[in-house]
């Protein structure tokens, strides 16, 4: 399982030959990938089992929905936001210096801000790889249009040096387990929870639905919003030097805050300029959809405030596409997920409890508690 989750199961079965000083005509990689197709599969129920029983226990029903909704959002106390002072201080040292149009107006800020000692962070992040065919297909059959993807969604959840990471197909099923996570390790009692995330309507919508009772928040992460300036502008605009000029202008004001003034700039570019009207017009749709999900990510920064979903991503590159996502391999769901959840049940320390109890702990670990 250990040498699994880091090299293909040709190259594991050829070191544990060598190991046991076994010919390699005896080919066992078959046999090695349904090792850990059976142990991800117990994983996941194991963790399923856990989940259900923690949502019950705390009034969900097993989907994750509250069984009685509360009239009242609970309020955090003070303690758990930057002190205002703290945030004036920020702001008069990022604006000296500064063109007015670029500096920060605390009168315009539409956010809080957290407090990092207290808050809890969730980054989310989904990855699709190349599905199997089906079997036993006909040479016959019609032939889909595209490649077809088996779809991985990866937590990790952060509170100051702990943390620890999920996986599950599918987002709703994903978000049910974080549920059940946070409240097991009692990280909704205190602290606000922050959801970092990239621009999937699907993820959006499934937070809100789920934890509509709790005080959260939403980023937009800085790296996907750039990225996706990039694109649409690429498509929209004539020319590298325009596009460039357009850029620069439209995120100088996103990194305030000041999302009025970045489609104010779309607006007034000039109609020579324009290869794509759609192209801007997505963009600014784009703009609209999120708006409140962009902080004044140069104040976040100032105040030593997370603006980027990496550690999801990176935990997705840790857990699926650093393993799954090569050349000529292809995937079924339960090959995909099974090998995934081998690799967090790594990440997260947990394999020695796991081998020789069967049991999950289900709980935040520092760094220096991986093996």
């Amino acid at each position: 399982m250990s040498f699994a989750c880091d090299e293909s199961y040709r190259k594991t079965e050829a070191k544990i030959n060598r190991i046991r000083w076994q010919k390699d005509d005896i080919t066992q990689s078959r046999t090695i990938a349904n090792v850990v197709e059976r142990e991800g599969l117990e994983i996941q129920r194991a963790i399923e089992d856990k989940t259900v029983k923690i949502l019950e226990e705390n009034g969900f029903d097993k989907n994750g929905k509250l069984l009685e909704l509360k009239d009242n959002i609970k309020v955090l106390p003070e303690s758990d936001y930057v002190p205002e002072a703290l945030i004036s201080q920020a702001v008069l040292e990022y604006n000296d210096g500064k063109d007015k149009e670029l500096q920060i107006e605390i009168s315009e800020l539409h956010e809080t801000f957290e407090n990092p000692f207290t808050s809890t962070n969730a980054s989310i992040d989904e990855v699709g790889v190349k599905k199997q065919k089906e079997e036993g297909r006909s040479k016959y059959s019609v032939k889909k249009d595209g490649k077809e993807y088996v779809r991985n969604t990866v937590v990790h959840v952060q509170k100051g040096k702990g943390r620890y990471i999920l996986n599950k197909l599918g987002i709703i099923p994903a978000l049910k387990i974080l549920m059940a996570f946070l409240l097991y390790n009692n990280l909704l009692e205190k602290g606000a929870l922050v959801f970092f995330v990239d621009g999937a309507r699907d993820l959006q919508a499934g937070i809100k639905e789920m934890f509509g009772w709790v005080p959260f928040k939403i980023i937009l992460d800085w790296h996907h919003l750039e990225e996706k300036c990039k694109m649409q502008l690429s498509l929209g605009l004539k020319g590298r030097e325009v596009r460039n000029s357009v850029l620069a202008k439209v995120t100088a004001y996103l990194w305030v805050g000041k999302v009025d003034k970045a489609v104010e700039v779309l607006r007034q570019v000039e109609e020579k300029h324009i290869k794509s009207k759609d192209a801007i017009e997505n963009l600014i749709g784009y703009f609209d959809r999120n708006w409140s999900y962009i902080p004044c990510y140069a104040l976040r920064k100032e105040l030593g405030l997370r603006n980027s979903s990496n550690r999801g991503e990176k935990a997705n590159d840790l857990t699926v596409s650093d393993r799954q996502k090569h050349n000529g391999m292809s995937w079924s769901n339960s090959g995909s997920s099974s090998l995934a959840s081998v690799i967090t049940l790594h990440q997260n320390g947990e394999q020695m409890n796991w081998l020789l109890k069967r049991d999950i702990d289900f709980k935040l670990i520092k760094k220096e508690q991986v093996a």
